[in-house]
């Protein structure tokens, strides 16, 4: 019984993990298309998006836990095709969420909020929100899908 549930807080963290986070980028995106960057719109959707990349790294870190207690629980650390996922994840998927953690959740969002309390934003700071939106998002909407991909082949085929 508990390793059914573990796994069903892997799976469901997983879900979180993917889902709220991009949808609400792509709407974001959206605003940010039609209505523009400073309207009140886009800041709502800003508040929106930011509580969503919340869920989606809390949702992480429970991903993580609940992979590391199934693996634990059902002695998998020997075996080969789990340390090709762990490498995955370590090398790829981590460092991806500690960027996006430290842009998201800190950087970018005092940036915001900064601009949205009428301050005028430096080039250096219109640089990060420009990175953040445009160059790592688009990174990691290949990198992810093609790790998760990868990691799933791992996990439904056991193989290497």
């Amino acid at each position: 019984m508990k390793s059914r549930i573990l796994k069903l807080i892997h799976l469901g963290s997983l879900i979180l993990w993917l889902g709220p986070a991009l949808g609400s980028w792509l709407v974001l995106r959206y605003s940010q298309q039609k209505a523009g960057e400073l309207s009140a719109t886009t800041s709502l959707i800003y508040k929106v998006f930011f509580f969503t990349i919340t869920l989606e790294h809390l949702a992480f870190v429970s991903l993580l836990a609940s992979g590391f207690m199934l693996a634990y629980s059902y002695h998998l650390f020997s075996l080969e095709w789990l340390h090709y996922k762990l490498a995955i994840v370590l090398l790829i998927v981590v460092p991806l969420e500690v960027v996006d953690v430290w842009l998201g959740n800190w950087k970018i969002q005092k940036l915001i909020n900064k601009r949205n309390s009428g301050n005028r934003l430096s080039e250096r700071e219109n640089a990060y929100i420009h990175f953040y939106h445009k160059t790592f998002t688009y990174i990691a909407l290949v990198a992810i899908p093609v790790s998760v991909m990868a990691i799933m082949w791992f996990a439904i085929t056991k193989t290497v």
